[in-house]
């Protein structure tokens, strides 16, 4: 009989994850389905301005207008998100090594703190400065 079931469970199991994956799978390709129809209608819609038509051709196709600066802040954001990690990472190191009383390690930790919050400051001091160079 415990034979059995260490057959049964398991296909049973695959059976349910399947219906559970083809389930949601369905769901997701229906609402794209209808989002995609509701975007057709709006674009029809004389009265659509320039940009909210740029945005709902984009949602659309998936390629960005020419005016757009996706590069750069996918970059910005990167050097942010790397900054937050060695930011806890320094002050990781930097709290072993009080604890330990390991003077290298309090000098390393101290060091990537201080790297970190740069990168972290980095984007918007970037950002302030251009948009100080965008009123002059």
């Amino acid at each position: 009989m415990i034979e059995i079931a260490y057959f049964v469970v398991p296909v049973l199991g695959t059976i349910f994850i399947f219906a559970l994956i083809k389930g949601w799978l369905d769901a997701r390709t229906q609402a794209n389905a209808k989002h995609l129809e509701l975007l057709e209608e709006a674009l029809k819609n004389p009265s659509v301005d320039r940009a909210t038509l740029e945005s709902l051709a984009f949602q659309l196709t998936g390629s960005r207008a020419p005016s757009s600066k996706g590069g750069p802040q996918r970059s910005l954001a990167i050097v942010l998100s790397v900054g937050w990690i060695g930011l806890f990472v320094g002050l990781a190191i930097w709290f072993v090594g009080e604890m330990n009383g390991e003077r290298s390690l309090i000098a390393s930790g101290m060091m990537a703190t201080i790297v970190s919050f740069g990168l972290i400051t980095y984007p918007f001091a970037l950002r302030e400065l251009q948009a100080r160079r965008a009123d002059l």
